[in-house]
């Protein structure tokens, strides 16, 4: 009987387990992108291109000169496809986010995150960061549709594993990233390369808070100026 009992023990504390990890991979699954830039840290991957398409290697990034955009419906302000040397890859920009370009009659979650962004955003509604979403979706078209840009990414994946962290660089050598601050068409959220306990530079070496404070004070501006969202 008491062999029983322990036997029973062990289960239960097994399955607990369990439960317990999978109820954490649950709630990292849900987790927004600014507890990624608490809490995450620099993952390097490797390369899916296997090293073929880099054109150079600069602080630490691959480098793809002559970027194009790919055309795709799943394409928004600050998530897009690229074509890197012949390979088709999904780039999710660091340190900012756009509004959703659309709000889920669905998902409590989707909703939630839309209001965040309202909410961040200088309190518009909704339906009016939807509308800044759509307006960020085109303003990326129209800087990168049928243009060559630069790609600097180290292969950090986002957090639900279908797209890689990376900075586009436009032909003027500014940061497309914050063309969207500038215009008002993105937040300062998502998380930089690596975290803020282990921060990873810039391509062009700048440190990961000098470059922060230039997106706020991009923002600033911004506001100042009624662009985007802070005019609504």
């Amino acid at each position: 009987m008491k062999k029983a009992r322990i036997i029973r023990l062990v289960v239960i504390l097994v399955v607990a387990g369990v439960v317990y990890l999978k109820r954490g991979q649950e709630t990292g699954g849900t987790t927004s992108t600014s507890s990624q830039s608490d809490s995450g840290s620099a993952v390097l991957k490797k390369d899916p291109l296997g090293g073929q398409a880099a054109s150079a290697k600069v602080n630490g990034y691959d480098k793809f000169a002559g970027a194009k955009l790919i055309n795709d419906e799943g394409n928004d302000g600050d998530s897009f496809f690229v074509d890197l040397g012949g390979r088709k890859i999904q780039l999710r920009l660091y340190f900012v986010d756009a509004p959703e370009k659309y709000l889920s009659d669905r998902y409590e979650n989707q909703q939630r995150r839309v209001a965040d962004q309202a909410r961040e955003m200088g309190g518009i509604s909704s339906e009016q960061a939807v509308e800044v979403g759509k307006a960020a979706k085109l303003f990326m078209e129209r800087e990168l549709k049928g243009k060559n840009f630069t790609v600097y990414t180290y292969w950090e994946e986002v957090y639900d594993g279908d797209r890689y962290y990376g900075f586009v660089e436009l032909a003027d050598g500014s940061y497309f990233g914050s063309k969207l601050v500038e215009n008002g068409l993105a937040r300062i959220h998502t998380k930089g390369p690596g975290s803020k306990q282990n921060p990873v530079p810039t391509p062009d070496g700048k440190k990961f808070f000098d470059h922060r404070d230039m997106l706020r004070d991009l923002e600033r501006k911004a506001q100042k100026a009624d662009r985007g969202a802070w005019g609504l």
